[in-house]
């Protein structure tokens, strides 16, 4: 099974932004081996809908000091290190999944699309950019997963 996860607060605007593309992709035809997943703020709930994919594409906003609308792709291996930069606005982050799933070793074949937000402030539409990148966002997530 492969697996995509949209990570976000859909009630803080760009920081759901990785629930609404789960949202955008359920209108697109996808191949039955294909599951997505609306991971809200699951933190270590994510461990379940991750441990038995042969692959897995997650997407969440992430700030990392670009211009709204900057999309940036990691793997497991860059939060091994202490960095400063903020992977998840989640209490639990990414790194701590990936953490506790090593010690289990359980990690399948993992890619983190991250989109940098604009605006993260009470609100359930996403800005402007991203709604604009939602499409490019999408052939991304596709291409890693097919």
């Amino acid at each position: 099974m492969k697996v995509i996860i949209g990570c976000g607060n859909l009630l803080l605007k760009d920081e759901g932004v990785g629930v609404h593309l789960i949202e955008y992709l359920k209108k697109v035809d996808l191949p039955k081996d294909v599951e997505l997943v609306d991971g809200g703020t699951a933190g270590l709930n994510l461990i379940d809908f991750i441990k038995n994919a042969q692959k897995v594409v997650i997407v969440d906003a992430v700030k990392a000091g670009g211009q709204p609308g900057d999309i940036y792709s990691f793997s497991p291996q860059d939060f091994e290190t202490e960095t400063s930069l903020k992977t998840s606005l989640h209490d639990i982050t990414l790194k701590d999944v990936f953490r506790i799933m090593r010690q289990t070793d359980s990690l399948p074949n993992i890619k983190i699309i991250g989109i940098e937000p604009k605006e993260i402030d009470i609100g359930t539409e996403l800005s402007g950019e991203l709604k604009e990148k939602l499409a490019r966002l999408s052939e991304i997530v596709l291409k890693e997963v097919l």
